[in-house]
Order: C-alpha cells, then structure tokens, then sequence
C-alpha cells in the first residue's frame, strides 16, 4: 500500500503532457504542502533492489525506497521522516554521507544549524552549530565520508567533520564571497570544491592545502586537546580561483564535470566552462549580459565552452543536477519542466525532456539515482515527480 500522501502510477490520458524519452514513476505529495527545496539520492550504485531518496522541505526530511525494478510494487515506498523539533525551521539543503556503514543524511536550512541523521536508528546524530546564518547547501567529501562542506548565507563555507561535530575549517574572509553562498561541490578528487553565491562569482577552494589536510586528521584522532582548548579550525581566505566573469547576476549553482565547472544564474542557460590561465591572451566568448568589472577584486579568466538552453529559468534559487559518471546533466525551470542533456554531445537538443501536468511550479532541486536512471525533481508546491529514464538516456 502506497503512503499518505504518494500518488503513483503513469498518466493513462493522451492530452497529458508526456515526457520525452523517459516514463513517470510517481508522484509524492508532502503533506507539509510547503515548498520542497531538496532532494537528494543514496549515492551507493550498490544499493540492491531499492534506490534511497531524501526529500526536505518545511522542518521534515522523509526516505523514500524506490524501486530499481520498473515492474516493482509498490514503486515507492515511504520508509522514514525526520520532523525537526523547530516548527520555524525551513530545510533548504540535503546531502547523503556515502559510507555504507555509517548512512548519514545531512539537512540544513534557515535556522544555520547542520544536522545529521543517523537512518539506521532514525535518530538524530550530531547537530553542527557555527554558521551565523541560514544553510543553503550542503555536500560530503567525496573520499573521507565524515567530511561535510556547508555553504551559508553568512557569507562562508564551512568543513566540518560530521562524527566529531568539529568544524575543521572557514572558507571566508578578504577574497572570500561578499554576499550569501547559495552552492558547493566538491570535486571528485577530494582535492578542491567549487562555491557561488550572490555576489555573482564562482570560487575554487583548495582542500588538500596542508594546513587543511592536518586539520582534517587532527578531527578524527583528537578533536578536542585534553586541556580544554578547542579546536584550532583553520581559516582560509583566499581561494586558487575567483572569476565574475562568466555570469552577470546570482550564481545559484554550480558543479563539477570532470574538471569542467557548470554553473547557473537567472540567464535562462546552463554555462560550461573552464578557469583559463590564458585568457588574457584569446578573445573571450561574446556575451549579452557579460558582467562589469569588480571593484579592485581578483577577477580570474575563464572560458565559457557552451551553454545548455533552459528556458523559462529567469528566477534563482533553483539547483541543477550532474549523474555519478559526470555525463548526464539535468535542470528544471519555474513552470516545473526539466531537460536532461548529454554534457559530451556537441548537439544542443536535449535528450530528455520531463514534464507532468500536475508539476506546475518551479522546479527547486534536480537529481539522478547513482545508476543514473531515476531522476527526482522537487517543487515550490510540495510535489516530487520522479522519472525513468530510457536506457539511451541513462548509462548503459
């Protein structure tokens, strides 16, 4: 039997708006009815028969099990909730820990409070108190498990070791951002993370400079020296890299592809781009809306390589989505469509185009299942769709 509040099954009449190149799953209403902002997959590929997906909005994150197999019932099945005991908590982020023995969802949000939950026991592990404000993203380290990266409206970004509840290091200050952090990945080494924000400007961060590589140990083996002392967290306040060059107003998203950065304003478009130490060489791309100098700041090159189209994209706030393999890149925009391009196709036309006539409102969060072949979008009306993707549109 279906939870409260799921809708499943595929749409039966041929005046719905049927999406290209994949199938309907289901339909999960949060009966919070408050916008969902996040959602986010298990990233283990060897999850078996089920594929986990969190879901955060309102003060509640909710685990959803969804089927791998398409002629599995129930598709989805409502497995746990985390409800904060804030009711004025606002949950904008969600980020899973890829550990298999420690699964541990990490949300965020308007409160500035990281708190990360232990989905054995359905409890709540550690909160994370440091930030001076709301959360707006989150990510684990991609080869320690226990590392956890949160971007904030304070202006910064913070490492954090999740088992110790020790911040490790702040990403702020003289060349940090100078207006809220909407978004960070970290790259797939483990050796920099990507963040952007409203002061227009995307950074890259070194995590493995030796003072954050000596912090980072020194949390797991003695977060807190025997005499009382805290623990030395480490500030950084120069990133490798800071450019304003690529878009002209909020950047609220950006990831890593391979060594490319994708990143997103309210452009209605999707920039590929690289950091370009030879910039000042070439002439740049020509663009409409290429921003202004800054005022004195160091403001790297970069070279735009392409721009995915994604109409109907004009408000911000709104976070795409790149699969495990760095291949498949998928975005939604305010009228609840999402298009699902191949990153490594020089074609512009996507190769899947999502939509369901009751997802109408914008499309707040993208994701793909670490197979690549689910994709879950979370809407301002309290309504998660997810899709199959047929297999020339998923990895084979």
């Amino acid at each position: 039997m279906a939870p409260r509040g799921v809708t499943m099954g595929k749409k039966k009449h041929a005046s719905d708006a049927d999406p290209k190149n994949a199938d309907f799953v289901a339909l999960l209403s949060e009966d919070h009815r408050q916008p969902v902002y996040a959602v986010a997959f298990w990233p283990r590929s060897d999850a078996g028969a089920y594929h986990h997906l969190a879901v955060a909005g309102s003060n509640r994150a909710s685990v959803y099990a969804v089927a791998a197999d398409p002629e599995a019932s129930p598709a989805v099945e409502l497995r746990q909730v985390y409800v904060d005991n804030d009711d004025g908590e606002s949950l904008f982020c969600a980020a899973w820990s890829w550990r298999e023995e420690a699964p541990l969802l990490a949300v965020g949000g308007a409160r500035g409070v990281a708190k990360l939950v232990d989905c054995r026991s359905g409890r709540l592990d550690v909160a994370l108190v440091g930030h001076g404000n709301a959360i707006n993203d989150a990510c684990f380290h991609p080869v320690d498990g226990a590392l956890l990266l949160t971007a904030s409206k304070d202006e910064s970004v913070r490492l954090w070791n999740a088992r110790t509840a020790v911040c490790v290091a702040v990403f702020a200050g003289d060349r940090g951002h100078r207006d809220e952090v909407l978004s960070v990945d970290a790259h797939l080494t483990g050796a920099v993370f990507c963040s952007a924000g409203m002061d227009n400007t995307v950074k890259v961060w070194q995590l493995d400079a030796p003072a954050v590589v000596a912090a980072a140990a020194r949390s797991h083996e003695a977060p807190r020296p025997r005499d009382g002392r805290p623990f030395a967290t480490v500030f950084q306040q120069f990133p490798a890299f800071s450019s304003a060059a690529v878009h002209a107003n909020y950047v609220d998203c950006a990831r890593w592809a391979g060594s490319l950065l994708l990143s997103k304003s309210t452009g209605n478009a999707v920039a590929m781009w690289t950091p370009d130490p030879h910039g000042d060489k070439r002439s740049p791309v020509a663009r409409d809306d290429a921003p202004a100098k800054g005022d004195g700041d160091r403001d790297d090159a970069a070279l735009v390589l392409r721009q995915f189209h994604l109409p109907n994209a004009d408000i911000w706030f709104m976070r795409f989505s790149v699969d495990a393999r760095r291949r498949l890149l998928a975005a939604g925009n305010k009228v609840g469509r999402v298009l699902v391009w191949d990153v490594d196709d020089p074609k512009d036309a996507p190769l899947a185009y999502l939509a369901h006539p009751r997802c109408n409102a914008a499309v707040r969060q993208v994701c793909f299942s670490p197979d690549s072949r689910f994709v879950a979008l979370a809407c301002d009306d309290a309504q998660v769709a997810l899709f199959r993707l047929h297999p020339r549109g998923a990895a084979a």
